[in-house]
């Protein structure tokens, strides 16, 4: 059921123009920059976002001279979060392609240090259920943050699902989920 489920929401996703993309993606950031949690955070980890899922760059763009941004590195089956300075300079392909930071330019963040953490999905719940690429990596992250460190979802409205299938105590909940036109 949830590899069905990842492959409709996947397609979906990949069908997007670019210009439906970023306009959408333009409202997931205006409602994140109105939410206190992201207002008062000053160390944020983020995504880079794969074809297809919602784009926070220019988001980060402006904010980096206010705040403190970290990006996934992924190393073997795990992630960790490094401080980027330069968007254009910072990053190199990792496994998968994954954009990640290049962790001879960039410093690695003790988790205590994340005030947030934006992550992307293929589906969420209106209840903060998480449907992932199917690799565990977020799940992993998210069971070892501290529990004051805020988990944000963000994605388009299409990707609510009332009913996602999950598998507790894998599965990670997000603390609070924001779309293109609405926050839960």
């Amino acid at each position: 059921m949830k590899g069905n489920l990842r492959k409709k929401l996947l397609d979906k996703l990949l069908s997007l123009t670019l210009e439906e993309i970023e306009r959408r993606s333009r409202n997931v950031e205006k409602n994140l920059q109105k939410l206190h949690e992201y207002i008062k955070a000053k160390c944020i980890m983020v995504y880079y976002p794969l074809k297809g899922e919602v784009n926070l760059l220019g988001m980060v763009r402006k904010d980096m001279d206010k705040k403190r941004i970290c990006f996934p590195f992924i190393k073997g089956r795990e992630l960790y979060p490094y401080e980027v300075k330069d968007l254009d300079e910072d990053f190199i392909k990792g496994p998968w392609g994954v954009t990640h930071p290049n962790p001879e330019k960039t410093k690695r963040v003790k988790l205590r240090e994340l005030d947030l953490v934006i992550i992307p999905g293929l589906g969420f719940s209106p209840q903060g259920e998480r449907l992932g690429r199917g690799k565990g990596f977020y799940d992993r992250f998210l069971k070892k943050l501290p529990k004051e460190t805020k988990k944000i979802g963000v994605a388009f409205d299409f990707q609510i699902i009332e009913n996602l299938p999950h598998q507790f105590p894998h599965d990670e909940k997000v603390d609070i989920l924001i779309t293109d036109t609405n926050s839960f």
